[in-house]
């Protein structure tokens, strides 16, 4: 009986999945049959219009099946995945044409060749860019597969069309009015085949487990003696030969008319299905590609309109990822950001020097007065030309607010900019008024933006890259060609009115015009980088769990994020298009998204400036034609470029900039080595108004007040959580009293952790409620419970690693002294050096004066902790949840840190719950213990009785007492 349960177990997947798909398919019949019979559309399902679509789409689901693999592997989304399949159907095209090897030897022969370009390309870029954030990977594999499509054009320009051969021994027969040829046939049956030998490969073989693991959880992989990055590879060589299986039969049919057939567009429909299967599920992806295959063939057959099938796609991955479940885990690249970090921050010291200050400036100016002068001396022609890079540059600052503060990769910032173009061209041709028409394109632009975010604020990882790829396809192949859009083009008219004098009729007086433009949103774009708001985007891309612990509204950030980069992109979608004689759909195709988010990244994605040196670099290196030096400008030569320097070309500036502040520096009789070490701070002598150092309180209070001590103030009741069939809490209720510490043990396993992310809002819980102060806050979010004073920290203590010690603190003050969001686009800062001056002054309080300008990822975990325990402070917490503040600290610092922590209780009339395995800091510190074991509380009491208790020292301790009798137990109690 229990063997037929575990057959139907495992059944029951397979079986679910041929269902769902019968069930999309009744019902795509049934709706059309509806609306047919009701005289709402005329749609037809013709049989063999569905087995077309069926065959498409196995090529669809076995390249979203390659793209799974690859994200499950690296979390990254390989763009070269389609032409390293064409690579490998141009090997085969050449061996079984060329040199006459029969057809399924060449095949193998292709296939082992796709897999080992697939291999070489992470062996080769991805494996070199892996300290770097994901987006940059992606980045890297446009110019992998921009050199693969020059490889296959090399080495296969003749076996095409006709020539190419189709499988052997395969039938060829007729459904209705479709042939079925041989690679039909091929694709209808092999491919379940193929995908169904790599899943059990996957699941039954060694290395198939060995790759699922190190994908899972690297780090316990390599503990467990499993090479992470050489299952990567032989993912990719997987994925790389999937590629290549339907490449090769897919290229009979399509004539075989090369690599470069397999960009962007069909990109995208592998996508689609990557994203219905979650990421995650092979069978899924593959069923959702022939899916889509289907519905694609169906909708060519019914409406053959361009652009339908791209919407419908945009509109699947939307949907598809908002049914989605919020992602739970912690996905966030920490520390990677700091590989394109490329200017360090300045030591305040040198700072103060007025030429180092005056650096920024006069470099500023000199660009802008070369760039004014520009016109004098090219041609009305050339004048366009250059007005385009400044819109692209425009375009590309709005990619430098989402990608380098944000951390969201988009790929459809040029289609977000032709709403704003033409929103700009509907209002100044109705109106003549032209400022009106750019903050209106700006701010329509921004709305799009924000609605194609929405799925982002739900799935973390690459997804913005999949909706906004979607958007980048289907704006210019459906939705400006319509006729309340651009239809089949339109003049722009150049701008006039108020404030110009007259039309702008020329090339260079529209030039200057734009130069205006660009100068605005840089002043826009250097407001923002400078503001509290660029601290709160970095927080959540460094490290959102802990920005939200911080009371930082995380999915707010992020909508304003997107509003204000679509702002500025709609700005350079309108400069761009009132450039134009005419402007149409074919003024913003797909590769011009893709290419300025290449420019972003390739001149620095974490600089104001490097937006602009990318369009400058990309676009007006091939205007000098000067021999093979627009070679470099080539999406292959950005590889070359992000592989040398992976924070782009501003980490090549970075030195010199730092040899003038040091050459400046030691003019004024100061060596600037030890300020640039951390060695020599300033002297703090900042003070605040209300800044108390003497009890560490900073700021104004908190508006929650805490109750009376011994009032009940944190509640947990029946909390229970399952993940699957595992129960990780059962059942506990507990009661934290105001001004108790309360200590929370067991051993690994037990739930401690779980029971914390319940607390703290991080987790649902299947059943029971959370109280604090009395009010009911089981369905508020951590970023709500932190507002009310529970503050959570977090066991690795990473905190923000890309940040200051001093910018962290200022992030801590956000919950009692909030950014605003128009003022940090305005540039006001009043509130800003207010802030300074109250992290400045409890930095010094709390010894960390000589780390103050140094990243969280440089400093030492002792360091951090003191660093997170100055947050702490200045968040003001009613209740603060410790998850093992000792984890990382030295056994001799353990006495100082439950001091330390005493004191903080003390000072700050504080409620402790803390987790820890320090049996003496936790038996020292707590007035009461909670024990818990498998999700149960198992003990509470004081803590020599709980220490004593026969479970807790059987299931905790081993069954010896004598674990915990060891020196400094008592030490810290005393202070207690």
């Amino acid at each position: 009986m229990a063997g037929r349960r575990g057959l139907l177990r495992r059944a029951r997947k397979p079986l679910l999945q041929i269902l769902a798909f019968a069930v999309a398919v009744v019902l795509a019949k049934t709706v059309s049959a509806v609306l047919d019979e009701h005289d709402l559309i005329q749609a037809s399902t013709p049989f063999p219009v569905i087995l077309l679509g069926t065959i498409v789409g196995m090529t669809y689901g076995l390249l979203a099946v390659g793209i799974v693999l690859v994200y499950r592997s690296n979390r990254i989304i390989n763009f070269a995945h389609g032409q390293i399949g064409a690579f490998g159907a141009a090997f085969f095209g050449v061996a079984a044409v060329k040199w006459h090897i029969p057809y399924w030897i060449a095949f193998v022969m292709a296939l082992v060749v796709s897999a080992a370009t697939g291999a070489a390309a992470e062996a080769g870029v991805v494996r070199r860019l892996r300290g770097a954030p994901r987006i940059v990977s992606v980045v890297a594999t446009l110019g992998v597969g921009q050199l693969l499509v020059i490889a296959a054009a090399l080495i296969n320009s003749t076996a095409s069309g006709p020539l190419y051969p189709q499988p052997a021994w395969l039938p060829d027969f007729n459904v209705g009015a479709l042939r079925m040829t041989q690679a039909y046939s091929g694709m209808l049956f092999l491919s379940p085949l193929f995908v169904l030998a790599i899943v059990l490969f996957l699941k039954r073989s060694r290395f198939g487990l060995a790759i699922r693991a190190a994908a899972a959880n690297p780090e316990a992989a390599r503990m467990s003696g499993i090479f992470a990055s050489r299952m990567s590879t032989l993912a990719w060589a997987i994925a790389g030969s999937l590629a290549g299986f339907a490449a090769i039969l897919t290229a009979p049919t399509q004539g075989f008319v090369g690599a470069d057939s397999f960009g962007p567009a069909l990109l995208l429909r592998a996508l689609t299905a990557a994203v219905i299967g979650r990421m995650q599920s092979l069978p899924i992806a593959l069923a959702s590609g022939v899916g889509l295959g289907i519905l694609e063939q169906l909708l060519m057959w019914n409406y053959p309109q361009s652009g339908l099938v791209e919407v419908a796609m945009f509109l699947i991955i939307l949907v598809a990822l908002l049914v989605q479940r919020r992602s739970g885990g912690r996905d966030e690249e920490k520390g990677s950001w700091a590989a394109v970090q490329g200017l360090r921050p300045i030591p305040e010291r040198l700072r103060a020097l007025w030429a180092v200050r005056a650096m920024g400036p006069a470099f500023t100016i000199t660009a802008l007065a070369a760039l004014a002068a520009l016109p004098l001396f090219i041609s009305n022609g050339l004048s366009v030309t250059f007005t385009g890079i400044i819109a692209f540059a425009i375009v590309g600052l709005s990619i430098g607010v989402l990608t380098g503060l944000g951390g969201q990769l988009t790929l459809g910032q040029f289609a977000v900019a032709s709403v704003g173009a033409v929103i700009s061209f509907k209002v100044s041709s109705n109106s003549g008024n032209f400022p009106l028409a750019l903050l209106l394109a700006g701010l329509g632009a921004g709305l799009v933006s924000v609605v194609i975010g929405l799925p982002a604020l739900r799935i973390r990882g690459l997804m913005l890259t999949v909706t906004t790829l979607g958007f980048a396809l289907a704006a210019p192949a459906w939705l400006l060609t319509q006729p309340w859009m651009l239809g089949d083009g339109r003049d722009p008219e150049k701008p006039y009115g108020w404030p110009l004098s007259g039309p702008l009729d020329t090339g260079r007086e529209y030039y200057y015009f734009a130069l205006a433009l660009f100068v605005l949103t840089l002043v826009l774009t250097r407001n923002i980088r400078r503001s509290g708001f660029s601290r709160l985007l970095i927080a959540i891309r460094d490290n959102e769990e802990n920005a939200r612990a911080f009371a930082v509204r995380a999915s707010l950030v992020k909508l304003q994020g997107y509003l204000i980069g679509g702002f500025i992109a709609g700005i350079g979608g309108a400069t761009y298009a009132h450039s134009l004689s005419s402007v149409s759909a074919g003024s913003f195709p797909t590769t011009a998204s893709i290419d300025v988010a290449v420019m972003t990244v390739l001149g620095g994605v974490s600089a104001l400036i490097g937006p602009v040196v990318g369009a400058i670099w990309v676009l007006g290196l091939p205007l000098l034609d000067i021999g093979n030096i627009g070679l470099a400008a080539t999406k292959f030569g950005v590889l070359l470029l992000i592989l040398w320097k992976p924070g782009g070309l501003i980490q090549v500036f970075a030195p010199i900039r730092d040899g003038i502040v040091k050459f400046i520096a030691r003019r004024h009789g100061i060596d600037p080595d030890p300020l640039y070490a951390g060695d020599d701070p300033a002297d703090v002598t900042a003070t605040a108004q209300g800044v108390q150092i003497g009890d560490l309180r900073v700021g104004e209070p908190a508006a929650a007040a805490a109750p009376s001590a011994g009032a009940a103030l944190l509640e947990a009741r029946d909390l229970r959580k399952s993940f699957g069939g595992v129960h990780a809490v059962r059942g506990v209720s507990f009661a934290v009293r105001a001004g108790e510490t309360v200590g929370l043990i067991g051993p690994n396993g037990a739930g401690k952790t779980t029971t914390f992310e319940l607390l703290g809002g991080f987790t649902k819980p299947d059943t029971g409620r959370v109280f604090l102060n009395g009010e009911d806050i089981s369905k508020i979010g951590p970023e709500g419970r932190a507002q009310r004073g529970l503050i959570r920290s977090f066991q690795d203590a990473a905190l923000f690693p890309t940040m200051t010690v001093k910018e962290t603190v200022m992030l801590s003050l956000e919950r009692v002294q909030p950014t605003g969001f128009l003022t940090s686009a305005l540039g006001l800062t009043l509130g800003e050096r207010k802030k300074e001056r109250q992290a400045r002054a409890l930095i010094s309080a709390m010894g960390l004066d000589r780390y103050r300008d140094k990243p969280i990822q440089e400093l030492s975990t002792g360091t951090r902790r003191i660093t997170e325990i100055a947050c702490l402070v200045a968040l003001q917490p009613m209740c603060l949840l410790l998850d093992e503040p000792s984890s990382g600290v030295a056994q001799r610092e353990t006495e100082a840190l439950g001091h330390l922590l005493a004191e903080l209780k003390r000072e700050l009339d504080l409620t402790l719950v803390v987790i820890e395995h320090d049996i003496p800091l936790i038996m020292g510190i707590s007035d009461r213990i909670i024990a818990m074991a498998d999700g149960d509380l198992i003990a509470e009491g004081p803590p020599d009785v709980v220490r004593a208790h026969p479970q807790v020292v059987d299931a905790y301790l081993g069954g010896s007492i004598t674990a915990i009798e060891r020196s400094g137990a008592g030490a810290v109690a005393a202070d207690r």
